[in-house]
């Protein structure tokens, strides 16, 4: 694997870049540091021989890449080479990129297995100064062009309700980039394009619709994997849920009513609490006026200018990108991930670049119109959906401009205010701070699910869908917000405002409850243990799981260390990945599911057949053992690890005994090879993942091979109801509230019981309140959730001793539905 080397006067700017640019590959990548001069008294500099030392520390055949800041950081570089070999000069690049984007880009790319050359032609972004020291060309821009006639076209039909929208298009340009393969996708129901697969504005901007058909071309020596991949994308709606789309909010009527003192209005809750506080309207900055045409007469400095730009901004879409993750999910993530993608897009940076350097403009200018042309073709789209993204595109544009001119985005809001605005974006709840801002109250609602679930995040109370009427309340009015209820008061009178205010009393001592519980470890109000551990899927998912209190991992997904790779990961590569997170979770448990993919998951390094049902097909443990050298590896890599950490490790989607006995059998195949191999080997616990009807009904004999049981109880409730939980047709019949769901997890626990073995589970029923004191009371002991969850899952535990939770639990199991067990339960912990 590429090494990575970071050169910079600071010490600390220089940690700070390299924890950033770790978060960028679920694969530990080889990253050393070169920072000051090693001097108390004048610690500001470089020194060639700490960049020498730290070449040397990264070094691999693969080569080494080396990244500085400007000035002397690369004269202390190349001074460093003087000390190299000849046949060790030739593996080192010194690269003229920005600091931090180069650093992440490189180590995102070395983290796949990339060339040398590769990943630095992904840190070469910014064409600065530093480029013109090395002496090295701007690389050329290659122009857009039609899409490659040669080979069939494979036409396919979009099923997602939002059509073509910015995460599944961020997930196409995602896909098609991991192959050797020039993509072209034209719609042809609306007989629009070709355009490039690489390129997300210009597939947005084929207005592809639900039931729209699609398109696609490719040459290349990989287009026909590559055009497998599309189809298989395309086929699972680009791993979104097919719920239905909501309509798209009304717009702001052009004179709202005037709202009276003591008036309540009615809208959406998205952010529970209550906020009292003064009005401050929140006025978003639009994408500067057009700036002065003035020509640029060095455009190769305006071109600089412009990229510097881009890469903070892209460096600001991380932070924010690693925030929403930890704080709601790699899901919800995604939506940054698109928005960088922005950056990158051929199309918008192709037309910029035309301008500096043909028409010899400014960067201001030139970035200016090129996001404005792009944005103006999102609002003639027919699609009201696409037609929003247009915010989107100008959101990232203004945060660019912003970057360009050195000026702040927002201003600051005084401190006690609830925020008031039509809508926000996710870049507009970035800036808030929970300490300035004690509510946000919207006119808009349902527009911007993302920035709804950042507010929540944030624990700031809000409310959404108040109405336009809310724009005309006068600035410092004070108002006050019920984010559980969706009500705002206007102005409130004194009676009114006592009763708000006390229970915001109540609702700020329950949240503190929460925080002290998260503190404490998961146990019954009578003492009762009960672990409640995370899912994750990341080293920076563990770490962001013990900030929530976690006590454990109760599964680690593996998936990501195979999904992105052209090849399958080392076993070197899984002992330090699986470690990392274990030294992460400073002791804690870990318990690590096997690979679990399948026909609905495709590996890009293995050949697998297209199933017509791949949840019904060949996934978790019989993709397996299907293919027993990349499970044994896996299965060494994870014995290795747990010799020195506390590492267990469980087999998904198991449906038969005979599974678990094959399953066995490599282990102790992958043990002796281990040992033989001369490492160390660990003892782990071994369980299996209950989330077939088989397996529950099979509980007694699967009990006599394992040591644990983790119910998946996301898989087993659509499979005991068959019904895909990603169809909004039957998606609400897979309701894990179900008395049938609590049944079946009822009778695994008693039987696990009977042969002294653990359960836990780790599906979404796990992070709720009330499923987790059901669960408790049904006899499972181990609650794994998403981080977030875990500071109001232990405060519910607390509130109920074991014999409550089972009385609970006993009742919920004569009840007739879901919708039967969630109305009753909520009243019982409301009375709790």
């Amino acid at each position: 694997m590429v090494g990575i080397v970071i050169v910079s006067h600071s010490p600390t700017l220089a940690e700070g870049v390299r924890e950033l640019a770790q978060q960028m590959s679920p694969t530990p990548v080889p990253i050393a540091l070169a920072a000051g001069t090693g001097d108390p008294q004048h610690p500001i500099g470089t020194n060639p021989e700490a960049i020498l030392n730290a070449i040397r520390a990264v070094w691999s055949p693969d080569g080494v890449v080396v990244l500085m800041d400007l000035g002397s950081a690369i004269l202390s570089a190349e001074s460093a080479l003087d000390f190299l070999t000849e046949e060790e000069r030739a593996r080192v690049r010194l690269v003229a990129a920005p600091l931090v984007e180069g650093a992440l880009s490189a180590v995102a790319t070395a983290g796949t297995g990339a060339p040398l050359e590769q990943v630095v032609a992904e840190a070469r972004q910014a064409l600065a100064p530093k480029q013109a020291h090395l002496g090295e060309e701007p690389p050329a821009q290659s122009a857009e062009v039609g899409a490659p006639e040669a080979g069939d076209e494979l036409r396919l039909v979009v099923h997602n309700p939002a059509g073509l929208h910015a995460r599944p298009a961020a997930r196409l340009v995602a896909e098609v980039a991991r192959y050797d393969a020039d993509v072209h996708v034209r719609n042809i129901t609306r007989q629009k394009g070709p355009v490039s697969a690489r390129s997300i504005n210009q597939l947005a901007l084929l207005d592809v619709r639900q039931g729209d058909e699609i398109g696609v071309r490719a040459t290349g020596p990989d287009a026909p994997r590559a055009l497998s991949a599309v189809r298989d994308l395309v086929e699972r709606a680009f791993d979104e849920p097919l719920t239905p789309l909501s309509e798209p909010a009304a717009a702001i009527e052009s004179a709202p009513r005037e709202v009276e003192a003591g008036a309540v209005l009615q809208g959406i809750p998205i952010s529970p609490g209550i906020a009292i506080g003064n009005v401050a309207h929140f006025h978003r900055a639009p994408l500067p006026t057009t700036p002065p045409d003035t020509p640029a007469e060095a455009p190769d400095a305006e071109w600089a200018r412009l990229q510097q730009a881009i890469a903070e901004t892209r460096h600001a879409l991380d932070e924010l990108e690693a925030q929403t993750a930890a704080q709601a999910g790699a899901e919800e993530a995604a939506i940054f991930e698109a928005h960088k993608l922005f950056l990158d897009d051929p199309a918008l940076l192709e037309r910029a670049r035309a301008l500096v350097f043909d028409e010899h403009r400014s960067a201001e200018y030139a970035w200016h119109r090129a996001v404005s042309e792009v944005a103006a073709q999102y609002a003639a789209l027919e699609t009201p959906y696409l037609q929003a993204r247009r915010a989107d595109v100008e959101d990232v544009g203004a945060q660019v401009f912003a970057h360009l001119t050195n000026e702040p985005v927002h201003t600051d809001l005084p401190a006690g205010s609830i925020l008031v605005a039509a809508d926000l974006l996710p870049s507009d709840v970035a800036r808030l701070s929970p300490e300035q801002v004690q509510g946000v109250c919207l006119a808009l609602g349902g527009a911007t699910a993302h920035a709804a679930i950042l507010i929540r995040g944030l624990g700031i109370p809000a409310v959404a869908g108040v109405g336009a009427a809310i724009l005309n309340v006068p600035e410092g009015t004070r108002i006050a917000l019920d984010g559980s209820r969706g009500t705002v008061w206007i102005d409130p009178d004194e009676a009114t405002l006592r009763d708000l205010e006390a229970r915001r009393a109540a609702w700020l001592a329950e949240e503190a409850e929460a925080r002290r519980a998260a503190e404490q470890e998961g146990a019954t109000r009578d003492g009762v243990r009960i672990e409640v551990a995370a899912n994750v899927r990341r080293l920076a998912d563990a770490e962001s799981a013990v900030r929530f209190g976690a006590e454990g991992v109760g599964l680690l997904r593996t998936e990501f260390l195979f999904m992105a790779r052209r090849e399958a990961p080392s076993e070197a590569l899984q002992v330090q990945m699986y470690q990392a997170v274990a030294e992460a979770l400073q002791g804690r448990p870990v318990i690590i599911r096997t690979l679990d993919v399948g026909g609905d998951k495709p590996l890009p390094f293995v050949e697998m057949p297209r199933e017509a049902n791949p949840f019904l097909g060949q996934r978790g443990i019989r993709f397996s053992l299907a293919h027993p050298d990349l499970f044994k590896t896996q299965l060494r890599a994870i014995l290795r690890a747990a010799a020195t950490h506390p590492i267990h490790l469980m087999f998904p989607m198991v449906s038969t005994v005979d599974e678990v006995r094959q399953a066995r059998a490599l282990l102790d195949a992958a043990r002796r090879e281990a040992m033989e191999a001369g490492h160390d080997v660990g003892t782990p616990q071994v369980g299996i993942m209950v989330e077939t009807p088989s397996a529950v009904w099979l509980a007694d004999h699967l009990a006599t091979l394992v040591d644990f049981f983790s119910i998946g109880t996301n898989d087993l409730t659509q499979y005991l109801f068959a019904a895909d939980r990603t169809n909004p047709h039957v998606a609400e019949l897979a309701d894990p509230f179900h008395p049938a769901v609590l049944r079946a997890i009822t009778h695994t626990a008693r039987v696990a019981g009977e042969h002294g073995v653990w359960v836990g589970v780790c599906g979404e029923l796990a992070g709720d309140p009330l499923g987790a004191v059901l669960l408790v009371g049904l006899g499972v002991r181990e609650l794994s959730m998403n981080p977030p969850a875990i500071p109001r899952v232990k405060r519910a535990l607390g509130r109920f001793t074991l014999a409550e939770a089972q009385h609970l639990a006993q009742q919920a199991l004569t009840l007739e539905d879901g919708k039967a067990v969630r109305a009753w339960g909520a009243e019982q912990m409301r009375n709790s």
